[in-house]
């Protein structure tokens, strides 16, 4: 499958446009060096001028686009940072707060700051495994486009020249570290859960491991003692010789080295960093650990932490790991990983660690100095206990191993193993069940020769994620991973039988069946992207708030729900407060008749509720437009308008009385269908006796209806004139001017009214006599009363 079809769904979906033009850039190489019609040339022996000038323009597209990526990169790494540190701000304020309740019943405020705190810092870290599946994306999109120029033109100077001028850049996109974010995300859930515990969940768990202190066994009492040591060595002796119990279980899987911090974050859901990450796991670390102090070739791996060099007799160690099974390595009670009879541990930090087994007796475990860890091996070198026990109390059981080692000349070193480890521990680990997690990567396996010295090293192509669970069988991280597109599981897998079929060439060893999957690319592609589920709450809660707003202690909180809900799907981070999880009451509705019921119809409002009375949720919604509805304005300008015209019942018995009189006759009609026809009559005119009464009504019409502006206007003028009248017989000498100007302001507008109101009378042709004498009336009553009014005021 091609690249370009699948970058989109490689890349995150949400940051498409932030991709790489991958297709544009590819059609522009292959439109330049495929040989065709019109297209020149180059002469043999001479420089081919135009691919040079698009070599050099392919390099400055190709920069661009870098600076473009790097922009968004660095821009989206510091937004993460600034919401992890908003978190830590969250997270002190609330650690200064203290519980006073006395009963162990926490405010649901409370336990929804909790969850709401811990849902930020889990977002924030998919928004770190999100980048780094982008940072991931746009690389193998670079390298395939150099490595697409290359194969078409033959010529190596431009992918010399990105590489070492854009890629290999320092601040490039493609060198940066996620591991400080990685770091931080983890120390901000770590505090905020162990936050969490402490002040909520602590009554619960110790009453939890008071009654379950009995029934622990005892290898997961081990591994809890190996855990809570601190020592790393310790960790990775008891996750190797310990045997399994009956319900554990150990789980392999292979990790392309791309996927190891989206790993991470994903493991970081379900467990917890055992002791410090190692740095090596974020991609492009630029920081080194230490050097080492020991001599051989480990030390050409600059990042390896961890150092292991296993010795056994190869033939009877051959033979038993080829017979046994599958099933038999993962879930078989009393196995254990480590089958070497003696193995040596050791890093930077601590002494050497090592352990013998023994078939039939107790392993022996003992601290050995690290400068002895390979010449433990050299028989040839007398080695005495007190110089090469770390401590006095080791010193009869390193003698004892010894001895052993020189009793039995068949047991020789086999192999030695390189790499940069990273352990976890599971959150839930408790006194019936543990989780312990290893994360390789870079492993190196290295030949040892009899004298313990290091000779040739292999590489391993992929990470090793090795998953140890005991005491549920139903393990959520096991079912996530399984899921993964991130990790390949190889059910079976023992990295002491690859490596030891890869060191010990000269004998006959048959080949591990994993060796197919090792040649093939393991990278999947992530699953397309899922729309948003939808917000509503299927299913009833099992823990609702009590009538004081509280919770119990003992009971699962938001904490607990968010962590379970956040490993499926960023989209379904958003956890809903605990209020919401209350139970609603039901409305009562009367019972709808059933003729009703059925001619009912819903019309759409955006507060329906499928549980408010409504059964079938999934019934069409009906939205009604009403064609004749109006607006405020249209009515506010339609009464303006009503006002100054006439009356809807003058306009309709003066414009339509000929259709009341074709539908009276006609309703005489219908209703005495047997009076005898009146005689025809030929012509337009029509009787006398209709004619006569049409006269009468009219006559009445022309007095009854009169315009209403003229009205207003007529009563407007004469209640002006009473006003000015009163106000002129009222008014004070001193105030003679003030009362003149008003009798003389109210005079004037009076006779406006009335000639408006006459105007108005005169534009109606279809009036009578008698509301023209009516009008003419008033005009004449009206300037006659304010010409009086006049000479009396002005004297």
């Amino acid at each position: 499958m091609k690249y370009g079809e699948t970058l989109r769904q490689r890349s995150i979906h949400a940051w498409s446009h932030h991709n790489i033009d991958y297709d544009d850039i590819k059609y522009a190489i292959k439109a330049q060096t495929t040989p065709g019609k019109g297209k020149s040339v180059a002469v043999p022996g001479m420089p081919d001028e135009k691919l040079r000038k698009f070599e050099e323009d392919l390099f400055k597209t190709l920069s661009s686009q870098h600076e473009r990526i790097n922009l968004f990169v660095k821009s989206k790494a510091g937004e993460i940072r600034r919401r992890l540190e908003h978190s830590q701000r969250q997270l002190k304020q609330l650690s200064v707060r203290t519980l006073s309740a006395a009963d162990h019943r926490i405010p649901v405020t409370r336990l929804e700051r909790y969850g709401m705190l811990e849902n930020e810092a889990i977002k924030a870290g998919d928004e770190i495994r999100a980048l780094a599946r982008f940072i991931s994306a746009q690389r193998t999109a670079f390298r395939k486009l150099l490595k697409k120029y290359k194969k078409w033109t033959g010529s190596t100077e431009l992918e010399d020249r990105v590489r070492s001028e854009v890629l290999s850049d320092p601040k490039s996109f493609t060198n940066l570290d996620l591991g400080p974010l990685l770091d931080e995300y983890s120390v901000t859930l770590e505090r905020i859960r162990a936050l969490y515990e402490e002040r909520i969940g602590a009554p619960s768990a110790a009453r939890s491991a008071e009654c379950t202190r009995q029934s622990g066994s005892s290898i997961i009492a081990q591994l809890r003692a190996s855990a809570e040591s601190g020592s790393s060595l310790e960790f990775d002796t008891a996750v190797a010789t310990i045997p399994l119990g009956e319900n554990g279980t150990f789980a392999s899987y292979f990790v392309h080295p791309e996927n190891l911090v989206e790993l991470q974050i994903l493991l970081l859901q379900h467990a917890r960093f055992h002791s410090a990450r190692s740095r090596s796991n974020s991609i492009k670390s630029p920081v080194s650990p230490p050097a080492l102090d020991l001599v051989g070739d480990c030390a050409s791996n600059p990042h390896a932490d961890y150092f292991a060099i296993e010795a056994d007799n190869v033939e009877r160690f051959v033979r038993e790991q080829t017979g046994v099974t599958v099933v038999e390595r993962e879930h078989r009670a009393g196995s254990s990983l480590q089958q070497a009879r003696l193995c040596i541990r050791w890093n930077h930090d601590e002494d050497a660690y090592l352990s013998f087994h023994q078939a039939r007796s107790k392993d022996r475990y003992a601290r050995i100095k690290r400068k002895y860890a390979t010449s433990f091996f050299n028989r040839a070198v007398a080695l005495a206990p007190q110089k090469a026990a770390a401590s006095p109390e080791h010193e009869k059981t390193v003698a004892h191993i010894r001895q052993e080692l020189e009793r039995d000349p068949d047991v020789r070193p086999l192999h030695a193993i390189s790499s940069s480890r990273t352990r976890f521990v599971g959150n839930d680990s408790n006194d019936t069940s543990i989780l312990f997690v290893t994360l390789d990567s870079g492993p190196v396996i290295h030949d040892v020769r009899d004298d313990g010295t290091l000779g040739e090293k292999t590489n391993f192509p992929f990470a090793l994620l090795l998953v140890r669970q005991e005491g549920v069988r139903d393990c959520a991280l096991l079912a996530a991973l399984d899921q993964s597109y991130l990790v390949e599981r190889v059910r079976g897998f023992s990295f002491e039988y690859h490596a030891t079929w890869q060191t010990q060439r000269g004998i006959n060893i048959p080949p591990p069946f994993w060796l197919p999957i090792l040649d093939r690319d393991i990278r999947k592609l992530p699953p397309s992207a899922i729309k948003p589920a939808s917000n509503s709450i299927t299913g009833s809660s099992a823990q609702t708030p009590n009538s004081a707003g509280s919770i119990n202690a003992e009971s699962s909180t938001a904490v607990e729900t968010g962590r379970s809900a956040s490993v499926v799907q960023s989209s379904e981070f958003d956890m809903p407060p605990l209020r919401s999880y209350r139970k609603k009451r039901r409305r009562a509705y009367p019972p709808l008749s059933p003729s009703l019921e059925h001619r009912q119809t819903r019309y759409w409002s955006e507060y329906d509720n499928p549980e408010d009375g409504f059964a079938n949720v999934d019934e069409p919604y009906v939205i009604y437009v009403d064609p004749n509805a109006k607006s405020s304005f249209d009515k506010f300008f339609d009464r303006l308008g009503w006002i100054f015209s006439r009356g809807d019942a003058e306009r309709k018995k003066l414009l339509n009385f000929h259709d009341d009189e074709s539908s009276s006759s006609a309703d005489e009609a219908s209703l005495a269908p047997a009076r005898r026809p009146p005689k025809q009559r030929y012509g337009t005119m029509r009787s006398p006796q209709r004619l006569e009464s049409l006269a009468s009504e009219h006559r009445e019409l022309e007095f009854k209806y009169m315009p209403r502006a003229s009205n207003l206007c007529f009563a407007a003028s004469l209640v002006i004139l009473v006003v000015a009248f009163v106000l002129a017989g009222t008014g004070k000498r001193k105030l003679a001017p003030e009362v003149d100007f008003g009798v003389l302001f109210a005079v004037v507008c009076s006779l406006i009214f009335a000639v408006l109101g006459f105007a108005a009378l005169i534009r109606s042709h279809d009036l009578g006599w008698k509301a023209r004498a009516v009008g003419v009336l008033v005009l004449t009553v009206d300037a006659i009363v304010s010409g009086g009014l006049l000479a009396w005021v002005l004297g």
